[in-house]
């Protein structure tokens, strides 16, 4: 039997170099896979693990002074420095897959294969669970840097599904930074120019390409001369264009549609038995649906939340949305409701546990558009996130885990450097 599946693997027997090559392992699949974590300065202090806080700060360009000088002068009073800082307090974050000896899934890594389990699913969790924390502290930007799409609109809650995304707003986005006199995010190319990005989803890229009079340009238009960044896909208005679904905040608008849980469910629960007629979905004996306490209103097709119930929004019309601080929600899309019963089948299982009470909401969808003119977010690191096979330790020693750990934050630090702008999405 080898070390990993001893539980050996972190053990204070194991030389450094191995611990190092698996959080490498971690660390490549963030820096390839990832959308949001690159565009965030990175500041690591590891003797920050012991005090829990780092200190992050920069020094102001200095002011000149461009009066002539006297000949008879021989002292200048010289430019002054002068600096800014914010405090990080370091928080701890992870998660962990478990499965017994019997689950019908263990041999997805009974093969002993720990390489390819920090590449990829262990990997993929920590790459979508930091991108969600990146994209968290890009959203908690300050309001005056904040704006909403379509006329007269000052909330998130205004928003309706018609108020499409313009591709103005992108050259106006960029206007506002370079009137700021933001420098501009640096070229993947060494040497590069720097430009203005946006991250945004796939539907406002639909939107802008299709927008009246619209002069976007597809990457492959450029890519020969500049080195793309991930998930790039176009250039309108000197803005250069990425895209993830991470920014599309299914139901964070305006409630149209809002039911409870009538009871707690359990990991695995809510999958259809068939889903779009090809997929068997979930694992043997599980519950295939959730029951509501009402689901008038709701829709087969329909895209919904399931969330907290003590930490959401407050539209002011007497829904209560999701927010971007509950990490319970998750969002399924509707295939089968069994109107007599109540009961509620999605296309994929729940895979986080839902207590009675907790909402199951359809709403408006807001598409975040974040443009950047510099890292406005800070990634402050006590710990880089590091994967860990602990040893089996329940009675009947058979429950396998695999995690990783780490002890970091991101903040908002250069709102200047940033502009949001809300939307709704076209629909089709």
């Amino acid at each position: 039997m080898t070390d990993y599946q001893t539980g050996a693997l972190w053990s204070s027997t194991l030389p450094s170099g191995q611990r190092s090559y698996y959080e490498q392992l971690l660390l490549e699949t963030l820096r390839t896979k990832s959308i949001l974590v690159p565009y965030c300065a990175v500041k690591e202090d590891f003797a920050a693990r012991d005090t829990g806080v780092i200190i992050y700060s920069e020094v102001f360009d200095t002011s000149p002074n461009w009066e002539s000088l006297s000949e008879t002068g021989i002292w200048l009073s010289g430019a002054y420095l002068d600096s800014r800082s914010v405090q990080i307090q370091l928080e701890i974050h992870g998660d962990v897959i478990k499965l017994s000896d019997y689950n019908e899934l263990v041999n997805f890594w009974a093969n002993g294969d720990f390489r390819g389990l920090c590449r990829g699913k262990l990997g993929q969790n920590m790459v979508d669970y930091l991108d969600i924390l990146a994209r968290n502290a890009f959203l908690s930007v300050d309001t005056n840097y904040q704006y909403m799409a379509g006329s007269g609109n000052s909330d998130i809650y205004d928003l309706e599904q018609t108020d499409l995304f313009d591709p103005d707003y992108g050259e106006l986005a960029r206007i506002h930074l370079e009137e700021r006199e933001i420098p501009g995010v640096a070229d993947p190319e060494d040497g590069g120019s720097e430009t203005i990005v946006c991250v945004t989803t796939p539907r406002v890229c639909h939107d802008i390409r299709n927008g009246a009079g619209s002069k976007w340009l597809e990457v492959q238009e450029y890519a020969g001369a500049v080195r793309k960044f991930n998930n790039e896909v176009g250039m309108w208005g000197g803005v250069r264009y990425v895209k993830t679904m991470r920014n599309k905040l299914f139901n964070y608008g305006l409630v149209g549609t809002q039911t409870t849980l009538s009871s707690a469910t359990v990991v695995g629960q809510g999958a259809a038995a068939t889903v779009d007629t090809v997929y068997t979905v979930g694992q043997t004996g599980a519950t295939p649906y959730v029951t509501v306490a009402d689901e008038t209103g709701l829709a087969v097709g329909e895209m919904v939340t399931i969330h907290s119930a003590t930490n959401c929004g407050d539209d002011g019309s007497g829904g209560d949305p999701p927010i971007a601080g509950d990490g319970t929600q998750e969002v399924r899309r509707i295939v089968a409701i069994d109107a007599g019963n109540n009961r509620v089948s999605f296309d994929k299982p729940l895979l986080k546990v839902h207590a009675s009470g907790d909402y199951v909401t359809k709403g408006v969808d807001v598409h975040a558009s974040f443009f950047m003119g510099g890292p406005s977010v800070v990634y402050g690191v006590g710990e880089r996130p590091h994967p860990f096979n602990p040893p089996k330790i329940d009675d009947l020693g058979m429950v396998n885990r695999f995690a990783w750990r780490g002890f970091l934050k991101f903040q908002m630090f250069r709102p200047e450097y940033l502009e949001v702008w809300l939307s709704g999405g076209s629909t089709n």
